[in-house]
């Protein structure tokens, strides 16, 4: 399973507060179609245990193995992995493909401020900085402090401004820069925004398995319905806030932005307009409503009524997901959660790749150096 780091802090947390030695591979580079984008990583602690993966299991065992070194060692290793036709197939990639993979044993000093940060939800950046001539180096910079060095004060200046300035948080991306002496380096770019929201209104088994899925794919989630005997936290284990309060005054009561989704599962005309005629007008990148076509085509009517733009109401999502045949509340909200993820700008067709051409895997990667 591959990983960014923010869904294998708390096992690298742990480890550090544990004193247990562990080491960190991040891909750094990437050449063709792969499941591990610039930025995935995989973590190995003294013990053997692991958390993520960086190749989803192509090359896993042979970083696993370079892992175990760079713990004993002490020292940073780099290694490229690319198919060949007649690789082994423990370590060959199978997806014709090239992936450069950097090694670091973990510097708690460093790594300390990152987990918390990511943990408690905050802006923080990241850096791999990879001289040609030294070993690679982590740097991790918030607002106001610098942890680590790659050894050149240049560099690091440089580094601090690009992870502080405002262009890179959620970004990934290699950039070259110009340190002492003119020595040129390569530098890995991370920003790591904290989670976007999931804003779930209305109680239902739906909510309760968009709640999960939600909290899978990397969301921080709120559930919110008026009805206090089913807004109890035991109800929704997996959600990061259960509100009790009318759907359309919470939402008025917090900051959206682009990365928020808005889904409502609940259908009552007395407060579904006022709700999403707050929703559409706001900044929320997904908006989507459950009902059937008679519904909408009724709710529509309503929203215009309420002065709602033709602009406006191309923007809610009604009936909500993708057409899977869905019947449990379960695929239901695999089928929603599906078509949050085709839409979410990676440039997914929503149609099965069986019957596609091109590649399968949209990122794109820094090309392997």
């Amino acid at each position: 399973m591959t990983a960014e780091i923010r869904y294998v802090a708390p096992a690298l947390r742990q480890w550090c507060s544990a004193g247990v030695p562990f080491a960190v591979a991040t891909v750094v580079g990437v050449s063709g179609s792969t499941p591990c984008p610039v930025g995935t990583v995989m973590a190995v602690c003294a013990t053997g245990e692991v958390a993520g993966g960086v190749a989803g299991g192509c090359v896993d065992g042979a970083v696993f193995t370079v892992a175990q070194e760079a713990i004993r060692s002490g020292r940073a290793h780099r290694s490229r992995y690319a198919h060949q036709s007649d690789a082994a197939p423990i370590v060959g990639l199978a997806c014709r493909s090239e992936i450069d993979v950097v090694v670091l044993p973990a510097a708690v000093d460093v790594l300390t401020p990152l987990l918390d940060r990511l943990l408690a939800n905050q802006t923080v950046g990241s850096a791999l900085v990879l001289p040609a001539d030294r070993p690679a180096a982590l740097l991790v910079a918030d607002p106001n402090r610098l942890w680590g060095s790659s050894g050149d004060a240049e560099v690091d200046e440089m580094v601090a401004c690009r992870l502080r300035a405002p262009a890179s948080h959620g970004g990934r991306q290699i950039e070259r820069l110009v340190g002492a002496r003119g020595r040129p380096v390569d530098v890995l770019l991370v920003g790591h925004q904290p989670a976007p929201r999931m804003l779930l209104y209305g109680m239902s088994p739906v909510a309760r398995a968009m709640s999960q899925l939600g909290r899978f794919l990397g969301f921080d989630v709120t559930v919110c319905d008026p009805r206090p005997t089913f807004m109890r936290a035991g109800h929704f284990p997996d959600a990061h806030q259960v509100v009790c309060d009318w759907p359309h005054r919470h939402l008025s009561s917090i900051d959206v932005d682009a990365r928020t989704v808005i889904v409502v599962l609940s259908h009552d005309d007395r407060h579904e307009t006022e709700l999403l005629s707050l929703a559409l007008r706001g900044r929320a990148g997904y908006v989507g409503v459950m009902g059937s076509r008679v519904t909408q085509r009724e709710r529509l009517l309503r929203l215009t009524a309420a002065g709602l733009t033709a602009d406006d109401l191309c923007r809610l999502r009604a009936p909500i997901g993708l057409d899977l045949g869905a019947q449990t509340p379960q695929e239901t909200a695999v089928s929603i959660c599906a078509e949050l993820v085709a839409v979410s700008g990676a440039g997914g067709t929503g149609r099965p790749l069986t019957y596609l051409d091109g590649p399968i895997h949209r990122h794109t990667g820094a090309p392997v150096g």
